[in-house]
């Protein structure tokens, strides 16, 4: 657990100053007085390490003193505990916060009364009270960012009273007299892009953070919430509460719910089990939509959930299921030299690249969201400094909450264009790929808890950084279906739309469809679909088929196809990641085990001038 980390280095003297990120305003359970927000949580600990004057502050609400009657309050309105529950009875090793220090007066110092702003004349007074020993002084700075923003306005004019309690806060964390006292300080941000980078890189400052809740924490939270009679709103009268006792199932249903929930915090699964029996549904029918709006909304439309594929029938392309297999076996087998950190899928664009993400997903037991680029996002998100950089912002965001929802594959369409900035102001300068993915892509720490899964129709405009070998070791081939497999793929997407005995494997050899991907073979059937509406049917007719067959025009032309599949059979480096049989035009590239690689080249330099994409 996060705090263990803070605990241990503060108990050998290693750190006195911390800075915590990312759910900072969750609930956090205490063993003694269960579910708190993360604020109260994290006053009653120091409070546990001995700290006898513990208080926040943050630049909008000034000093914050710690009061047990308020948290208590606040978790019988959040039906944490029940209505009658009273005041805690305070134990030697837990003593009531601060009720000690009245013989001191050191809480009668003037803070009481003090502006809420970062002023020179509050620096000093804390800068005061942590230079005092007669009383240990925990102390938490919440909203870091409101004082010290990752801004560059912020170096070159920032007032006086700003710049000095930054460097203030800066100073504290190097002084061995506050150390020596053992006063502790607690920096609290929700995400790291938002504060000064001089907090990211001193070495003084141990960087903790506060993942979200894992499967056993929110199975008992869950287990929790149903034992506690909730006050409910009812639906048709708002202002009337009634209490009821939350139905989450028998113990298996609470922990599929507890499985399912992956990638909501403890407040996103309190508000949505109250929302649900509010409106007096389960909480399984609101849970898919509610989980994917409040990533969504997160993330500022970085993260897309998607359910895997559960049903892993075979893939369309036998080799693609081997691979997929192996790599299962690896994760069961624990031998993470079968398991790649990410998978790169490569051919022309709309043959199952996602089918085959989302089946890794389901034979992994593992969750699965898209990753999108920021020319991909259709909201327009502003930075809280809004100095340009809102995806860089959002997408370290994102990265946090990909590592506190693994384990999860990861799914990036179309790398090539992963362009690395998009912004408002079309003076600006392209500036480089985000470090802050390919750093996550190349920590290990992650490896068999994220599997990365790009793809690329054009891994000649791939970016450089991506072509680590440790990022994409394997490279695995997926080009349009043969004729055999055609007719029966045509026939999947056919079969919701047409109650009529179709002869597919005969229109399937048609040369109209030689080379089409899976993509273009659903848009034909949903084109039939469309054609048979108009004439007033509800299902389309083989006539119908044909017709829309003869009048469809794929996106590529043979040529640029053939070039997109001979750059993806340049790029891979095993036989085995390659279709069992390819079409012919390709066969002569590759003689059993053996790509010719030469011949490709000769090839590709003939087909760019032809397309007119190389000189």
């Amino acid at each position: 657990m996060f705090w263990e980390q803070i605990e241990s280095q503060y108990k050998v003297s290693a750190a006195h100053q911390f800075l915590l990120h990312f759910n900072v305003n969750d609930l956090l359970h205490d063993e003694l007085y269960g579910y708190l927000p993360a604020l109260d949580y994290l006053m009653e600990q120091l409070n546990v390490l001995g700290c006898r004057l513990v208080m926040g502050y943050n630049a909008t609400r000034g000093i914050m003193w710690a009061n047990a009657g308020k948290w208590i309050e606040t978790q019988k309105i959040l039906g944490l505990i029940p209505k009658d529950q009273g005041l805690p009875e305070y134990t030697e090793v837990r003593k009531r916060i601060n009720t000690q220090l009245s013989y001191h007066k050191l809480h009668e110092d003037p803070f009481l009364k003090v502006d809420p702003l970062p002023t020179k004349d509050l620096a000093g007074k804390l800068h005061g009270l942590l230079n005092q020993d007669r009383a240990r002084v925990g102390l938490i700075i919440n909203n870091l960012e409101q004082i010290a923003p990752n801004d560059p306005a912020f170096d070159a004019g920032a007032q006086d009273n700003l710049q000095f309690f930054f460097h203030q806060l800066q100073n504290w964390a190097s002084d061995l007299e506050i150390r020596r006292k053992r006063h502790i300080i607690l920096l609290l941000t929700q995400n790291t892009y938002d504060i000064h980078p001089h907090f990211l890189v001193n070495q003084e400052i141990p960087i903790v953070e506060i993942p979200y809740p894992d499967y056993d924490e929110r199975l008992k939270f869950i287990e929790h919430l149903s034992k506690i009679p909730q006050e409910i709103s009812e639906q048709d009268s708002p202002d009337k509460k009634v209490q009821v006792q939350l139905n989450l199932g028998n113990d298996r249903e609470k922990q599929t719910l507890a499985r399912d929930s992956a990638g909501l915090n403890l407040f996103g699964i309190h508000d949505l089990v109250r929302h649900a029996t509010s409106l007096n549904q389960k909480v399984e029918t609101l849970l898919t939509n509610y989980r994917r709006e409040n990533v969504k909304t997160f993330s500022h439309g970085i993260i897309d959930v998607i359910a895997p594929i559960i049903d892993t029938n075979q893939h369309w392309s036998g080799h693609v299921t081997r691979v997929l297999q192996d790599i299962v076996s690896g994760l069961k087998e624990e031998d993470m030299r079968r398991v790649p950190r990410g998978i790169l899928l490569l051919g022309p664009t709309g043959n199952g690249n996602i089918f085959a993400a989302r089946m890794l997903a389901g034979m992994t037991n593992m969750a699965f969201v898209r990753l999108r680029y920021a020319s991909q996002i259709s909201e327009v998100t502003i930075s809280i400094n809004d100095n340009g950089a809102s995806y860089d912002r959002n997408l370290n965001s994102a990265i946090n909450f990909i590592r506190g929802l693994a384990p999860v594959v990861v799914f990036m369409d179309e790398i090539e264009q992963a362009s690395p900035h998009t912004s408002m102001n079309i003076t600006n300068v392209e500036r480089p790929f985000p470090a802050i993915l390919t750093n996550a892509m190349s920590d290990a720490s992650l490896h068999g808890k994220v599997i990365w899964v790009g793809t690329s129709s054009r891994p000649d405009l791939i970016p450089p950084i991506f072509r680590r070998p440790e990022i994409f070791s394997h490279k695995l081939v997926l080009l349009p279906p043969m004729r055999e497999s055609r007719g029966g793929i045509l026939q999947f997407f056919c079969r919701l739309h047409t109650q009529e005995e179709m002869n597919f494997q005969e229109i399937a050899r048609g040369e109209k469809l030689r080379g089409v991907s899976v993509n273009d073979l659903n848009l034909i059937a949903q084109r039939s679909h469309n054609l048979a509406k108009r004439k007033n049917r509800n299902s389309f007719t083989e006539e119908d088929l044909r017709e829309v067959v003869s009048d469809f025009m794929p996106d590529y032309s043979p040529e640029m196809r053939m070039f997109m599949t001979l750059l993806a059979l340049q790029e891979a480096n095993s036989r085995a990641m390659l279709p069992d049989r390819l079409p012919p035009p390709f066969q002569e590239f590759v003689d059993e085990n053996r790509i010719d690689k030469t011949k490709i080249n000769t090839r590709l330099m003939e087909l760019g001038k032809e397309l007119g994409l190389t000189a």
